[in-house]
């Protein structure tokens, strides 16, 4: 009995840390070295048959492409086919081939990655998490990048 209650805590808590609402990596804005030229890069990672994906491009997409933001950062946004298939490496462009060895053949949709000169700062699943971290890290990033070398 009692090891039947521990396998049921470990698949909860595994639960708990997967699919939607799972936070992979994840740097302070203070951590991250920047410089005036310093590179800041989204990548967007979805599937066409994911419903939060759909939700987070129709509620947040849209407004993400209108802020200050994006003048400063480049945005790559990566769609399969079904979230029932891993990311390959022939789903990322030529130039960002390297990241799949950093971001793995997790299947978690949608997938937030933010990259600053080719190093992954943070590796976020899940839409809930794109105001409460995303976001914030992103603006702060911009910000910290204007800022370089004064």
């Amino acid at each position: 009995m009692r090891y039947l209650i521990t396998l049921i805590a470990l698949f909860a808590i595994a639960a708990l840390f997967s699919g939607c609402t799972s936070l992979s990596r994840f740097i302070t804005c203070q951590e991250v070295v920047m410089r005036k030229d310093s590179q800041i890069t989204l990548v967007y990672l979805g599937a066409r048959d994911c419903h939060y994906c759909r939700e987070w491009e129709e509620n947040e997409l849209k407004g993400f492409l209108s802020s200050p933001e994006i003048k400063e950062v480049q945005f790559l946004r990566i769609v399969r086919p079904t979230f029932r298939r891993n990311l390959q490496p022939g789903d990322l462009p030529g130039e960002y081939q390297w990241l799949y060895e950093k971001v793995g053949t997790d299947t978690s949709t949608p997938s937030f990655v933010l990259l600053v000169d080719r190093n992954v700062i943070s590796d976020t699943a899940g839409s809930d998490n794109w105001q409460q971290n995303v976001l914030p890290l992103l603006s702060c990033l911009v910000t910290k990048k204007a800022t370089a070398g004064e």
